[in-house]
């Protein structure tokens, strides 16, 4: 049995406002799995540093005044793993939700996926960076963002 999860880390600084919620899913041949989906709102403003956490997968976490440790860098919860379809895999996106406000640049630019799978109790994690021909933003809040690329290697 393997498991697989996502986050979507800074690679430059984020604002972030109050009310912002991001959300994240696997699509595994065009559905979506329940348990993947992640959501992280953010109660409290803040700024998110190069190399930290946005969101992630298969959880959802509240980033408020009781929760945030302000001695450490604002970052959210990791992500869940989940377990991986048995069925072959054909087709493979993420769709997250991201706030229109305060985000100025483009998303491929600021941001990298990172991969967490697991197989016979051994855990990697993979960075993949955006391709802006792999992203399919649908406004005002949605990207779908194409890994198919990864077929055959998870």
């Amino acid at each position: 049995m393997s498991f697989i999860g996502f986050e979507l880390i800074a690679k430059r600084a984020w604002t972030i406002l109050p009310g912002h919620t991001f959300s994240m899913s696997i699509l595994w041949n065009k559905k979506k799995i329940p348990s993947s989906i992640g959501r992280d709102i953010y109660h409290e403003p803040g700024l998110i540093l190069p190399d930290k956490r946005i969101a992630a997968t298969g959880r959802i976490h509240h980033l408020s005044e009781n929760t945030i440790n302000h001695y450490e860098p604002l970052q959210t919860a990791p992500c869940y793993l989940i377990c991986r379809p048995e069925i072959p895999l054909d087709d493979l996106k993420i769709e997250l939700l991201a706030p229109n406000k305060g985000i100025m640049e483009p998303i491929h630019q600021t941001a990298v996926l990172c991969l967490w799978s697991e197989e016979k109790q051994l855990l990697s994690n993979t960075e993949l960076h955006l391709d802006p021909q792999s992203i399919e933003w649908n406004p005002p809040v949605q990207y779908s963002i194409d890994l198919s690329f990864l077929l055959g290697k998870i």
